[in-house]
């Protein structure tokens, strides 16, 4: 029987170098290691990033190399079990053909394989539900027992749900595994000659839930026997396009579209006092939703102009409304995009220019289309086309509120069908892991529960994956302020913690949990107890710092101001080096620049500013673990209207001054504060202020502050 089955899978599937050395590293390690479920090996990706290619070529070259099973738990859905089971039988169709692989769902089994079958490769898959798992263990120890010998790879993909769970039993409080890990245990015992690997894009709960908490800072990850990271093709869009600041000229610094609030509660419950089919064009409580329906619909338009421009055949477009978990609020956000939609193609029937309806959106498209190098198509030509996609009935709504609905969508790779140019889907929750939606280029996105989970949102976030640069020139995320900053807090979260498992694997890296409690001061904070809607992720490369503020008046300002001219003295200023101060008075000087600011509530805490730069002080190693390095400048004119980077990097501004503030051989936190002249003719209110900014020691662990 032939084999070489990674190099054929990998000619057949076009996989790059980076791809073919990462599942090279794994195999690698897999065979060199031992792994258990106690200490799996670990693939890390991030959201969509082809790790469910990745892992397939893994169980190619694994077979390569002497393994004859691989089974495969997936996410505890029907949809994407199925979806699974399709990807391996299209990847594995030349193997299947000639009865080199067979692949079984455990729940679908034929009632009895054959010897000749069971000689053969086998691919096993089962969702991670307490009774799939009890028929794979009978499979393997009843049903086929002369397997259980056999050398078999073990794949726990989205590994962070039900395979680790950590449940209180009995009077005495003991903590044991849940059923499902439990049942994942006694697999490795029933095969002694298997290996283990876990795959996900979201791995805190694996990597951060440690055995004990004890009384110290640094909590230490479960550490898996090895993690590899998947490497990001070309193609991949995700957080960091949609929530790092980019310049106007970017087609990415027009992702995000804001949305009010006071939509989107609107849109959660039936209220026809407030939305009716008369006012759905004009109502304040649909702004938001029909800017994101036509805005959809014109960039669909414009990237069908431009593939039939270039002689290439035309795409169908998707986009997704998820607002809300229950059934109840997808009716009634259902009934408002039909009234939208009605109300639309009235008007394009009635022969209407529909510039009051198009101009914004259409205009804004345009910024970013031109700014990725592409062409527009006339306006002429893109209105016909608008009018003419609401004659022709070609958008499609459909509500997602279960497996059962979405399995009736899938298409044969297991992928949401797309059935016309312009398919609008509206659900919750089920829109979310292994889910691929292709050409997503709208997302209207309300989701504001008062904790928010960094691994939930993540998963949500359907818009990130393999995507056309052009398409992603013309999609738009519309949301609620308040929401898009906690899903940039939730991306800094994610990048914090990445850069730790990447700089780490060394046996004290860790993260640093921690607190502030009623009296200011800092305590180490577990994990499990961490609420991504209170959080501040910094790590050692990152700056933090309030930003979208506005100054108080002059005269309500003159009293913290004088303090703080005997706190900053001017020997101090512009020297272009960093001064030594303790940490009382660094914390001193903070406490009066907050009294003379107005931030608004868009991530930022004082308290976090303060907590973290007391605990990088107490961590430093100089000073006897008080110091503070100072540096401050004066005559800076930065306009308010640039002062929502949250990043930091423009307002800090001349690369000589990022370098110094990065400077890797400094040990101590660093206080930068820039003096802006805080005039009206800059947005201001006419007196100088001084803006704060916190480095973290380029040698610090990443932190995860709980306000």
């Amino acid at each position: 029987m032939a084999s070489n089955f990674y190099s054929r899978l990998k000619a057949r599937r076009g996989d790059d170098d980076d791809l073919e050395q990462c599942v090279t590293r794994v195999v690698d390690r897999l065979e060199r290691q031992e792994t258990s479920s106690g200490k799996p090996g670990m693939l890390l990706g991030k959201i969509q990033s082809g790790k469910t290619r990745a892992f397939i070529g893994v169980i190619a070259l694994a077979f390569d190399r002497g393994f004859d099973i691989a089974i495969i738990f997936t996410k505890g859905t029907k949809t994407l079990s199925a979806q699974t089971v399709a990807r391996l039988e299209h990847d594995f169709r030349d193997f299947s053909a000639n009865d080199e692989v067979r692949i079984l769902d455990i729940m679908k089994l034929p009632s009895q394989l054959s010897g000749y079958e069971l000689d053969q490769k086998l691919v096993i898959v089962a969702k991670k539900q307490s009774h799939n798992l009890g028929r794979v263990l009978k499979f393997f120890d009843k049903t086929y027992p002369r397997l259980k010998n056999r050398r078999a790879l073990i794949i726990d993909d989205e590994a962070d749900l039900a395979s680790v769970r950590f449940v209180k039993s009995g009077q005495n409080g003991d903590v044991e595994q849940g059923r499902i890990a439990e049942q994942m245990d006694e697999l490795r015992e029933l095969m002694p000659k298997s290996a283990f690997l876990q795959v996900t894009a979201t791995p805190y709960s694996l990597y951060l839930q440690p055995e004990t908490y004890p009384d110290q800072y640094v909590f230490q990850p479960k550490r898996p026997a090895f993690t590899e990271l998947l490497p990001l093709h070309a193609g991949y869009v995700g957080g960091d396009d949609y929530f790092l600041p980019y310049a106007e000229n970017d087609p990415r610094s027009r992702l995000v579209v804001d949305v009010d609030p006071r939509e989107q509660d609107a849109l959660r419950r039936p209220d026809g006092r407030r939305i009716r089919a008369e006012n759905a064009l004009t109502s304040p409580n649909t702004k938001g939703l029909v800017r994101a329906v036509v805005t959809f619909i014109l960039a669909g338009c414009i990237r069908r102009w431009q593939l039939e421009s270039e002689n290439a055949p035309p795409a169908k477009y998707a986009m997704i409304v998820h607002n809300d978990t229950q059934k109840a609020a997808h009716d009634w956000q259902g009934s408002v995009l039909d009234m939208i939609r009605t109300a639309i193609k009235s008007r394009a029937l009635g022969g209407d220019d529909l510039e009051d309806i198009i101009g914004e959106s259409r205009e804004d498209l345009r910024a970013s289309v031109v700014a990725n190098g592409d062409q527009m198509p006339p306006d002429e030509q893109l209105l016909s086309s608008f009018k003419k996609v609401f004659r022709q009935d070609e958008v499609v709504q459909q509500a997602v509120n279960s497996d059962k609905d979405v399995a009736a969508l899938l298409d044969d790779r297991a992928e949401l069908r797309l059935r016309t140019p312009f398919n609008i889907f509206l659900g919750g929750n089920i829109l979310d892991r292994g889910i691929t939606i292709p050409n997503l280029i709208g997302f209207y996105y309300g989701r504001n529960p008062k904790t928010m989970q960094a691994d939930t949102v993540l998963q949500h976030s359907r818009m990130y994956g393999n995507r056309d640069r052009r398409d992603l020139a013309v999609t738009r995320l519309h949301t609620s302020p308040a929401v898009s900053n906690r899903l940039f807090m939730i991306n800094a979260f994610e990048n914090t913690l990445r850069r730790a498992f990447e700089r780490g694997g060394t046996e004290d890296g860790g993260v640093v949990f921690i607190q502030a409690d009623p009296n200011n001061q800092i305590r180490p904070c577990a994990p499990s107890k961490v609420l991504l809607s209170n959080v501040v992720a910094v790590g050692p490369d990152d700056l933090y710092l309030p930003t979208g503020f506005q100054t108080l008046a002059r005269t309500a300002m003159a009293s913290a101001q004088r303090q703080l001219d005997r706190l900053i003295p001017a020997d101090v200023r512009d020297t272009g080096r960093f001064a030594t101060i303790d940490r009382a008075r660094a914390l001193e000087i903070l406490q009066l620049i907050e009294s003379t600011l107005e931030v608004p509530d868009n991530g930022f805490s004082w308290d976090a500013m303060r907590g973290l730069l007391g605990y990088y002080a107490d961590a430093g190693e100089e000073g006897g673990g008080r110091a503070v390095s100072l540096l401050a400048i004066t005559g800076r004119r930065l306009h308010r209207a640039r002062s929502g980077d949250r990043s930091g990097i423009s307002i800090l501004g001349s690369e000589p001054l990022r370098n110094l503030v990065r400077d890797r051989s400094r040990k101590t936190p660093a206080l930068i504060l820039l003096q802006q002249e805080g005039t009206e003719d800059l947005g201001w209110r006419g007196a100088s202020f001084w803006w704060p900014i916190l480095a973290p020691p380029a040698t610090a662990e990443p932190c995860v502050f709980s306000t």
